[in-house]
């Protein structure tokens, strides 16, 4: 074992040690979603921290949640504008990349999000669009909810440039 490995299992150990029940919520989540990349359950770090689901419910529309954990709130205990950001543009490219040809892929060129009041709860979920398909260019919009909400939270929208996959 080498000198960094050594650090971190002291580290990781102290932090046990110390641990309240919510900073061990969080440590699990965060250790689930390395371990669900290594066994190839998930893609990305991303989806398995925030136990991402979601499913094409039309031609044109998908919806997606996400369970919400402390490590995702601010200080407010609010979910964190970035983490409302980021869920969105996961959905809404999930969305493109799910209808776009197997050689092409997309990367998100712009997205706008308006927050429209502070979401809590323990589950978000988000209803994502396509509002224009182009060669190059795609554009979407979405509406996030808190839990068992139908008013919307906040709204995002966001463009798509396509590219082929390498």
């Amino acid at each position: 074992m080498n000198n960094e490995h050594s650090q971190l299992i002291a580290l990781f150990e102290n932090i046990l040690r110390e641990a309240q029940p919510e900073e061990l919520g969080v440590l699990e989540r965060l250790l689930f979603a390395i371990h669900n990349v290594q066994t190839g359950r998930e893609k990305t770090y991303l989806h398995g921290a925030f136990r991402y689901r979601g499913e094409m419910t039309g031609e044109n529309s998908y919806e997606a949640t996400i369970e919400l954990t402390p490590f995702f709130l601010n200080n407010l205990h609010i979910l964190h504008g970035g983490i409302t950001a980021t869920f969105a543009d996961t959905a809404m490219g999930t969305l493109v990349g799910l209808n776009l040809p197997k050689d092409q892929t997309s990367v998100t060129s712009e997205i706008k999000v308006n927050y429209l009041r502070p979401i809590i709860g323990k589950e978000i979920r988000c209803k994502a669009e396509i509002v224009h398909r182009g060669k190059s260019l795609w554009v979407t919009e979405c509406k996030i909810y808190d839990q068992g909400k139908e008013r919307p939270a906040a709204y995002a929208s966001a463009s798509f440039f396509v590219i082929p996959k390498k």
